[in-house]
């Protein structure tokens, strides 16, 4: 019935023009016309044309604007038209994107960490356990980071937390995040058994 007022018209017609029709006629409500329509482009019985629009007599569900018998959608080229200012902007700005993996490399190209200009030897041994932790973990939680020095034989982690904070190595930030600020050179782990297993 829906199709046959399509093909009737043109193959071609706006929901609301369909909506109208349809008070006339044995499907009368607008909830049913809708769940007709949607399901008849779903099987690929109509398309809908010119996108999608919220209809508050529809409790502010989608409604496609126009729909087209395929044939007729396939015969019919979207008009062009001059795109307002930001989309012109979004459009330019998609036309730019790139996959993020592109974009990491070029912001390790760009934004290089400085070095570390200390002789990590000399160091005593919890400030040598921290900076190998945060070689693998760059960027943890305090308490986590705390609990983890704890872990690794460190007696007193506040210590060492603000001891990297005063040699610029770290930054804590106000929601607690503790953030390597500097590239570190490769630590040597002690071997253990379990490496050789």
């Amino acid at each position: 019935m829906v199709k046959a007022r399509v093909r009737e018209v043109g193959g071609r017609i706006s929901f609301r023009d369909l909506a109208e029709w349809a008070k006339d006629t044995e499907i009368g409500s607008l909830f049913v016309l809708y769940a007709i329509v949607k399901d008849m482009i779903d099987q690929g019985e109509l398309v809908a044309l010119e996108g999608y629009e919220e209809l508050p007599e529809l409790m502010m569900w989608q409604a496609p604007k126009v729909v087209a018998l395929p044939e007729v959608a396939q015969e019919i080229k979207p008009k062009e038209r001059k795109a307002k200012p930001e989309e012109a902007k979004i459009k330019e700005r998609l036309e730019e994107e790139m996959s993020l993996e592109e974009y990491g490399k070029i912001l390790e190209e760009e934004i290089e960490k400085p070095k570390l200009e200390i002789d990590i030897e000399k160091l005593d041994e919890d400030l040598k356990k921290a900076l190998s932790y945060l070689s693998e973990y760059w960027s943890v939680g305090e308490i986590r980071f705390k609990l983890d020095l704890k872990k690794l034989g460190i007696q007193d982690p506040d210590k060492v937390l603000y001891k990297l904070l005063d040699m610029d190595v770290i930054d804590l930030t106000p929601g607690g995040v503790v953030n390597l600020k500097v590239e570190l050179p490769k630590i040597k782990k002690k071997p253990s058994l379990i490496g050789f297993i």
